[in-house]
């Protein structure tokens, strides 16, 4: 492909699932605003527009990256790397999804689990092919780290 189509491809899954989860999660909602304000949170849990700022950069690493391996030589390691990227991508849209539209707190949890072990591996398989589209990504590893911290006590405190 070509790599104005590459980027478009990578930039259009990475905001493109964003969209769409804003889309089928209600955290905009008034009604979930409240039950989540209401919900005990860990004093290091960050304020809102924290959260929006740091996600529109990690998903701005994450779609470079994309590109980066999109634009590598076509290998099965590639292919592993391009899968576990599409992994974080689908597992960054379906937290809200279970967390804000189903209030499942302990599937919040999982999905957490399982972004913390698919960026890892993502992380890891794109350092054989381009290693600088690994090191995009390790910000998302280190704040997915983070998030599990934050999250892990809101599930266990509510």
């Amino acid at each position: 492909m070509g790599r104005y189509i590459d980027a478009l491809l990578a930039a259009g899954t990475v905001f493109g699932v964003q969209y769409a989860s804003q889309e089928i999660s209600p955290a905009d909602d008034p009604e979930t605003r409240r039950w989540y304000t209401r919900l005990n949170k860990p004093a290091f849990n960050p304020p809102g527009p924290v959260y929006a700022v740091v996600w529109t950069m990690l998903d701005s690493l994450l779609a470079w990256s994309g590109y980066r391996l999109l634009r590598a030589e076509s290998s099965p390691g590639r292919t592993l790397a391009l899968s576990l990227w599409a992994l974080c991508v689908v597992g960054i849209a379906s937290f809200p999804f279970f967390v804000f539209r189903k209030r499942e707190l302990g599937t919040g949890l999982a999905i957490c689990i399982g972004m913390i072990l698919s960026s890892g591996s993502s992380v890891v398989a794109a350092r054989k092919v381009d290693p600088c589209a690994a090191k995009l990504q390790v910000p998302l590893f280190v704040w997915l780290i983070f998030a599990i911290c934050v999250h892990e006590e809101v599930w266990r405190h509510n």
